[in-house]
């Protein structure tokens, strides 16, 4: 019998070139007002519950804090942490399978932050985490199962629907694991041009496969400031 998971949609802005946000975009003010179509459009779709990778929580919302580790903590079971929260159905959650990303609070613009671990993790890490209140889920003894993890944050917090922001990488391992519903893509009038820059979806070598994934164009909306709105089934 298949498991039930949330709805996933892909929630990501790029420029024409398929880059997504680079730190080498400019602080301009037109070029302030381009990106903050992302929450713009955010909003407007209103899914409440939102995922990141490792590397995008850390560069765009913890700061590059560094993991708090207990001292002398007792030896921790490896279930899964569901913390105090007010049931709005608003989750902040983190694919951070080798507890890297470091917490001082259990939500986040008062999304309650649930992060997604592998089970290699130290105690000192999981009894810091059930002390400020952070949920965690176990995925995968050594790395992470995003089927897994998506199973559990349905069965776990009612999470029926689930917005995917990125970064490249975490994108990629959605698509390549074919756990994407709908793409929103939000396309700016800008072009890139970096070679170093990410693209929207980025899979390991080892991993991909040597086809492409087929999606359906469901929809293609002009927004304000040159933006093109562009929705995906898949």
């Amino acid at each position: 019998m298949k498991k039930e998971r949330p709805y996933v949609t892909c929630l990501m802005m790029t420029s024409v070139d398929g880059k997504i946000l680079g730190e080498k975009w400019g602080t301009s003010e037109k070029m302030e007002t381009l990106k903050g179509k992302f929450e713009q459009i955010h909003e407007e779709i209103g899914i409440k519950a939102w995922i990141v990778g490792r590397t995008t929580m850390e560069k765009d919302f913890t700061d590059f804090a560094k993991p708090v580790i207990k001292k002398e903590s007792p030896a921790m079971d490896r279930g899964d942490f569901v913390g105090k929260h007010n049931n709005s159905g608003k989750f902040a959650i983190a694919l951070d399978g080798q507890a890297k990303l470091g917490w001082l609070e259990s939500t986040m613009d008062g999304d309650h932050v649930i992060t997604i671990l592998a089970e290699d993790v130290s105690d000192g890490y999981l009894a810091h985490l059930q002390d400020i209140g952070i949920s965690y889920i176990f995925a995968g003894k050594n790395e992470i199962d995003l089927s897994v993890a998506l199973n559990k944050l349905r069965k776990l917090f009612g999470i029926e629907k689930l917005m995917l922001e990125g970064g490249a990488r975490i994108n990629g391992s959605f698509l390549q694991a074919g756990l994407i519903d709908e793409l929103h893509q939000l396309l700016l009038p800008i072009a890139d041009g970096g070679t170093e820059t990410s693209s929207l979806f980025e899979i390991d070598p080892k991993v991909k496969g040597n086809d492409a994934t087929l999606m359906k164009l469901e929809n293609v909306k002009q927004i304000e400031d040159d933006v093109l709105w562009l929705t995906y089934k898949f």
